[in-house]
């Protein structure tokens, strides 16, 4: 006979919304993008090796580890623990809502200060961030849901953003200027690491060198 063990739920995947709730249906599925916003970064990492998305990608894992670090010092409950029986962890500050203020931050000084100085329109950069504000948006309003409180996903968003800011502007002028060196080493050879700063537009860059590649 089997011993008895008490089991647990993966937390990271796990999502509960009220039955026959068709919004807190949508909302259960859009607490995923964090989830397939990192897959995307590790997708375009394994693919371009570019080292601006490499540094983005250590942004979010050190802003995931002050998350943890916080909720582990502030140990502030969750609003309803008895219905969420299969989240263990606390609630302060709302990792979701931290994620997304890191990401629609960086995004935002990316977009406008990193590709506003290349060849793309005010207005296609302007999209593409209100883009990704509604999304952020619809995440952290997700905790309708009942994982947080709005205090809890207030604060999430505050730390996030901010650290996102501080981020973009270490990664921009700190250590975007010493980039040729990561790429010069023995180890970005080895990786075969690019640094794409100086050019204006990738996406017509790499379809030059394919089609001058294919004639």
């Amino acid at each position: 006979m089997a011993t008895e063990r008490s089991w647990k739920p993966l937390s990271l995947f796990y999502v509960e919304y009220p039955e026959a709730d068709a919004f807190g249906k949508l909302l259960a599925y859009s607490s995923m993008v964090p989830i397939f916003i990192i897959f995307s970064i590790i997708t375009l990492i394994m693919s371009r090796r570019d080292l601006h998305t490499i540094f983005y990608f250590c942004g979010c894992l050190i802003n995931e580890l002050s998350n943890y670090f916080l909720k582990y010092i502030i140990k502030q409950p969750r609003p309803f623990p008895t219905i969420h029986l299969g989240i263990k962890s606390s609630g302060m500050p709302s990792n979701h809502a931290q994620f997304m203020g890191f990401f629609c931050v960086y995004i935002g000084f990316f977009l406008f200060i990193r590709l506003n100085q290349r060849s793309f329109s005010r207005q296609f950069t302007t999209f593409v961030y209100l883009v990704c504000a509604s999304v952020t948006a619809l995440v952290c309003y997700s905790r309708y849901l009942e994982f947080h409180t709005s205090t809890q996903v207030l604060v999430g968003i505050i730390i996030g953003g901010i650290f996102g800011m501080i981020w973009f502007l270490i990664v921009q002028y700190a250590i975007t200027p010493i980039f040729p060196r990561f790429t010069d080493s023995w180890i970005g050879q080895l990786l075969m690491l690019q640094d794409f700063t100086h050019i204006n537009n990738l996406m017509h860059f790499e379809y030059t060198i394919v089609q001058n590649y294919i004639q």
